[in-house]
This record gives structure tokens, C-alpha cells and sequence, in this order.
């Protein structure tokens, strides 16, 4: 049975936590506080508003998701000047159910991302990890994200890497 791919409900809000805690479980374990391992279900909800989200299904069951913020955050803004950058939106909150993976669901959710960003005149699209996380690292630069700045987010554990990738880039 083929995943439907569609726009995030507020009422997805709860199983998309509990589909954010399972998905980032393993990088909690190897010491990496991510807010998304954590938070609860008004912070999935503020965080999916801040613009488009996707979220993939397996029947009513939501299996991976990923938002667009459109534009990046101020906050986030205030800690890297690429997130500031004209014409730059942000992935956020990407995950993929751990017994969903290595199927190409976050490549289709990447793909959707990039296609509203160019439909809407983004011209770049950043992403931070932390900067252990050599696996997700590895997929972003397969995807054609180039590093550009390491951050700290008040309270996490670790660096982020902030990466950045053309629309257009193939």
C-alpha cells in the first residue's frame, strides 16, 4: 500500500510527537538532547506552524514528517547570519519512524520541501544537526547541503553544523 503524503493537521499533533520521540530515541541515547526527543505536544504544535509541514502516512498512521519554516526563526536567525540570509527557509523537525527507514521517506519529504521553496522564491534552504551526528551529516551532504557555520542552542549538549543547499541544485 502506497504512503499518502500530505499537509500536517493540527490534530496530527499528538501522534506527530510520539512519531518525534521514537525517531529521535537513538540520537537521545547517544547523548544528543534534541528538543524534538522531548517535546511535548504544543511545542510539535507551535513548531509545525512555522510553516508548511508535511507529513507522511501509512493508513491514519503518521510515519515521518518534516516542516519548511518559511522564514527561519528569529531566534534561530540571531544565532547564524545564513538563517538570516534573504530568500532562506529552514527544515525542521524532520523524522522518520525508525521502522520506516532507509525506504526514501525523508528524500520525499525533502523533495516536497524543495519544490514549495522554489514555488515560493526561496532561494536557499538551511538545515542545523548536531554536529556528532556523523549519519545525518552524511544524508545532508548527499543531498547537497555544504556546511557553512557551527552554532550552540542555549541548553543542548552539543555544536550544530548549519548547512545550506541551492533550490535549485539538483
Amino acid at each position: 500500500m502506497p504512503l499518502d503524503l500530505r499537509p500536517y493537521e493540527p490534530s496530527d499533533a499528538e501522534a506527530l510527537t510520539d512519531l518525534l520521540h521514537r525517531s529521535y530515541a537513538g540520537l537521545v541515547e547517544r547523548g544528543l538532547n534534541f528538543t524534538a526527543a522531548t517535546q511535548d505536544v504544543e511545542l510539535t504544535r507551535w513548531r509545525a506552524a512555522a510553516g508548511p509541514t508535511w507529513v507522511l502516512t501509512d493508513g491514519s498512521a503518521p510515519v515521518a514528517t518534516l516542516t519548511l519554516s518559511l522564514p527561519p526563526a528569529t531566534f534561530l536567525q540571531g544565532l547564524t547570519s545564513e538563517a538570516a540570509a534573504p530568500g532562506r527557509a529552514w527544515l525542521n523537525q524532520m523524522a522518520v519512524d525508525p521502522a520506516h527507514r532507509g525506504r526514501g521517506h525523508a528524500r520525499r519529504l525533502r523533495d516536497a520541501a524543495l519544490a514549495h521553496a522554489a514555488a515560493h522564491g526561496v532561494t536557499a534552504i538551511g538545515v542545523d544537526t548536531a554536529e556528532p551526528a556523523d549519519d545525518l551529516l552524511a544524508l545532508y551532504r548527499g543531498w547537497g547541503f555544504a556546511e557553512r557555520d557551527v552554532i550552540r542552542w542555549p541548553g543542548k549538549t552539543y555544536d550544530s553544523v548549519v548547512l545550506v543547499r541551492e533550490v535549485a541544485a539538483g
